[in-house]
């Protein structure tokens, strides 16, 4: 089975579809640009109304993303020659529905572009030196020992000295980590602007200025309820003192938007799109 895509040469978003589901099979899909091939089993036409022309003597298969403001006036006439529709979501599907063949039409939903999209990891920033029990220098280390697997779905950015315990646990552990060691204060509100939460582990403190630079820039505070913490300000996320269960509910409570999001796509790919592509051409030629 051979089946072309027809696309424009522009490096539009469309292209970039095409060239991902020819990518998915290359024994049977190929890609050509603003004309259709008649050697092939089907044209899959990705920009109709560019290069779709009417008719030809293979089957001929149209990729319907949107109509201009929703308006079927904006439909040219040619797609109701077309053999059949795949809907690029069910919108319009549903208008189609209205004057179309329900038997010829189907949606595809688009899978991933890039495989970089992957899930993002929250950066947690600590701001004060390590080694004292009272910044939380042990209680970092067993939170690694106990729980690695959840603090994996992290990155962390220690900005102080005496964190190399925990740094070789972290790395130990396969958790990334940013070491800025005792960097000169005037980049402190750069490197609170490239963090996503401050954690705060201590079993006691003064403060912790952290606290007060951390809101400054506008960064969710997740801290132990030390120092100025459940009684000066409440912060966004609190723990007791060395709660290590604690601290690892809040981090899934975290997480668990962000794979819920991720989870709402996971099933989508373009392997699977040529793979039902290519289900919907051989049902058609069974039909001739």
């Amino acid at each position: 089975m051979k089946i072309n895509i027809v696309t424009l040469d522009s490096g539009w978003i469309l292209q970039k579809i095409a060239q991902r589901i020819k990518e998915t099979n290359e024994d049977v899909f190929s890609l050509s640009f603003w004309k259709p091939r008649l050697d092939v089993d089907a044209n899959y036409y990705i920009d109709v109304q560019n290069c779709y022309g009417g008719p030809t003597n293979t089957l001929d298969i149209g990729y319907f993303t949107h109509l201009d403001r929703d308006s079927t006036q904006s439909l040219e006439p040619h797609w109701l020659s077309l053999d059949y529709i795949v809907h690029h979501c069910t919108r319009y599907y549903d208008i189609f529905s209205q004057f179309y063949d329900k038997e010829r039409m189907s949606v595809l939903l688009p899978g991933e572009i890039h495989e970089e999209f992957t899930l993002h990891k929250p950066v947690l920033g600590i701001f004060q030196r390590g080694q004292h029990e009272g910044k939380g220098y042990h209680f970092m280390q067993d939170l690694i020992k106990n729980y690695s697997e959840v603090l994996r779905q992290f990155k962390f950015v220690f900005v102080g000295t005496g964190w190399d315990e925990v740094l070789r646990l972290c790395k130990e552990n396969d958790i990334k980590t940013f070491d800025y060691g005792d960097s000169d204060y005037s980049i402190y509100p750069k490197l609170y602007k490239n963090i996503d939460y401050v954690l705060i582990p201590s079993l006691w403190e003064g403060g912790p200025m952290s606290v007060i630079e951390g809101w400054a820039t506008g960064k969710p505070i997740i801290g132990a309820k030390v120092g100025f913490l459940d009684k000066d300000f409440k912060a966004d996320y609190s723990f007791e003192p060395n709660d290590k269960e604690g601290l690892i509910n809040i981090l899934n409570e975290i997480i668990q938007p962000l794979k819920s999001r991720r989870e709402k796509v996971s099933h989508m790919s373009y392997q699977k799109y040529g793979e039902e592509l290519i289900k919907i051409v051989k049902n058609l030629n069974k039909e001739v």
